[in-house]
């Protein structure tokens, strides 16, 4: 675009001061642009071609490939077609920070069904220089994320030739800085922090222990599914612990969703969680995070919006000081959602093993071994005379059995609903084996017992004659049980407590809670449970029939 010739005019626009216009005879015209966010507008000017853009030749070829129409993929993820369209052809940027492109990277990876569809994404991946040693599903969509950005290189480069996935450095604590230098500005989206965020907690001393502190119940960042299974896979390969403290609302629905993220963990005692109660009204939700080596994040969201969070990484030994100061004066008046009990408490868990199964009130159990409770007294006292115990030692612990059996049937005569479920996994395990692996219940053994082929087979007894002549007394066994009851057992004491025994470590823990928001959690997650017998599968003839056969396959054990 020319202008007619005339004389040269200097013209400036003291309303509009990011803009300064020299025009000339019969040359184009300049704008010089002092502020980023005309940095497009002027670029595209400058071409003679406003509104042209540089199609997204990432994301077209993926479509294309897989066959996505922007119809298909817009209905799916409920946004606006059009809003696709502008991706693809360029006119909207496809950033690593848009608010869709979390949710079109899952639509991607559920769409690559086959084999080769995952080889041609990771040829695409190692012709843009990304890695293709992927070893989790997070790690993939990082990389994929990064291809389809049109922001994916510039990224990259900020933070490493690749992403940071295996990376082991840590970053080491500069004594004047606040904002980590080595991590540069400020992170944006879940993205950014996932990369920054992996090498530093890969880096944590083993066993070591890290600090997060939730403004709010409602933050989003801690629930994110990539963030918590980098968080968990963490925990498991470095045997990492998290002390979270959360500010809570009265919004069950909040905090459930970061129990329901964070169950197994809690299960297993990887995760400590205290709740404060009493939500102050902020700008702002924060997350705090901070690390064992020196090193912290804070992570700020929008509150009532979709904008992603915006992260930041600190250093300053003062400051983080500072901040685990505040920390641990807040866990001293927070209130802890689970009590972790050991051996050494072994008089503490009795009473409240005695309070489940005793007191009134329904029982619900979840059990990945079988319930010593239903072995008749006199298959319990041959169990004990192989224990070699003393005269005193075997009498304590034969009365204990007695006042447990004795009050647990005094409950279901009156009435009291028990409910079990059991995992046919493990019963056809210890048919297999020979014996059954548990925690000993403390007037068993302390720690685990490996109770014998006819001591398993009394209990299956046990049950049997239970399901036979107690109305009130029902069990269902399933084809397996989740991840979280596995080798571990939780009752559920109907609107009053929650008991998990798990036995996962070197010794067993029982974990306690009387806290009405976790009793309801597992309330509901007991209830999808039971839920799977409806339809004949948990009727008591088959249940009966399963135990009578394994019964049957430990008695022909030599």
């Amino acid at each position: 675009m020319t202008y007619s010739r005339a004389a040269r005019t200097d013209v400036n626009y003291p309303c509009c001061p990011v803009f300064t216009t020299n025009i000339t005879k019969n040359e184009p015209y300049a704008i010089i642009v002092r502020n980023n966010m005309y940095l497009q507008f002027s670029v595209d000017i400058l071409k003679g071609r406003a509104g042209m853009a540089t199609p997204n030749k990432n994301l077209k070829a993926v479509f294309e490939y897989l066959g996505l129409t922007n119809l298909a993929v817009a209905k799916a993820l409920n946004i606006d077609p059009s809003l696709i369209s502008r991706y693809l052809s360029g006119h909207r940027q496809f950033k690593v920070a848009s608010p869709q492109m979390d949710a079109i990277a899952d639509y991607i990876l559920t769409s690559s069904k086959r084999a080769q569809d995952v080889e041609w994404l990771k040829e695409r991946f190692k012709e843009a220089g990304l890695p293709t040693d992927m070893a989790t599903v997070r790690s993939f969509k990082q990389n994929l994320i990064l291809w389809l950005a049109t922001d994916g290189d510039v990224l990259r480069r900020s933070i490493g030739s690749a992403p940071a996935v295996g990376i082991t450095k840590s970053v080491k604590p500069q004594s004047q800085t606040v904002w980590s230098e080595t991590h540069g500005d400020a992170k944006h989206g879940y993205l950014e922090l996932l990369l920054a965020l992996e090498p530093l907690l890969t880096a944590q001393k083993q066993g070591a222990t890290i600090d997060v502190f939730l403004s709010s119940d409602r933050i989003r960042t801690i629930i994110n599914g990539d963030i918590s299974s980098l968080l968990q896979d963490t925990m498991t390969k470095r045997d990492l612990h998290i002390r979270m403290i959360v500010c809570v609302s009265g919004d069950t629905q909040a905090l459930s969703g970061i129990l329901d993220a964070y169950i197994a963990p809690l299960v297993s005692g990887h995760v400590q969680l205290l709740v404060v109660h009493g939500l102050t009204q902020t700008v702002t939700n924060q997350l705090h995070m901070i690390l064992s080596d020196g090193n912290a994040v804070l992570v700020t969201e929008t509150i009532g919006s979709d904008a992603t969070p915006v992260s930041v990484f600190l250093t300053d030994p003062d400051f983080i000081a500072g901040m685990r100061q505040s920390f641990e004066a807040t866990v001293r008046f927070a209130q802890p959602i689970l009590s972790i009990y050991d051996d050494n408490y072994s008089r503490n868990i009795l009473e409240i093993l005695y309070m489940e199964f005793c007191t009134p009130g329904a029982l619900d159990v979840v059990k990945d071994s079988i319930n010593p409770m239903y072995m008749p007294e006199a298959a319990y006292d041959r169990f004990l005379k192989t224990r070699g115990h003393s005269e005193q030692e075997y009498a304590w612990r034969s009365a204990e059995f007695v006042r447990f059996k004795s009050g647990m049937d005094s409950n279901l005569e009156q009435g009291v609903e028990f409910r079990e479920v059991l995992s046919l996994k493990r019963l056809n395990d210890i048919a297999r084996r020979g014996f059954c692996r548990m925690a000993g219940l403390y007037f068993m053994e302390r720690g685990y017992i490996e109770l014998d082929a006819e001591g398993c087979a009394a209990i299956l007894k046990g049950y049997i004659e239970y399901l036979e002549k107690v109305p009130n007394f029902k069990l269902l066994i399933l084809n397996d049980i989740s991840d979280l009851q596995q080798n571990s057992c939780w009752h559920l004491k109907q609107e009053r407590s929650l008991c998990i025994n798990n036995w996962r470590a070197k010794d067993p823990v029982m974990i306690y809670s009387d806290q009405t928001m976790l009793l309801r959690e597992f309330g509901l997650r007991f209830d999808a449970l039971w839920a799977q017998g409806a339809g004949g599968v948990g009727s008591r003839a088959n249940v009966m029939s399963i135990l009578r056969d394994v019964t049957e396959r430990l008695e022909h054990i030599n």
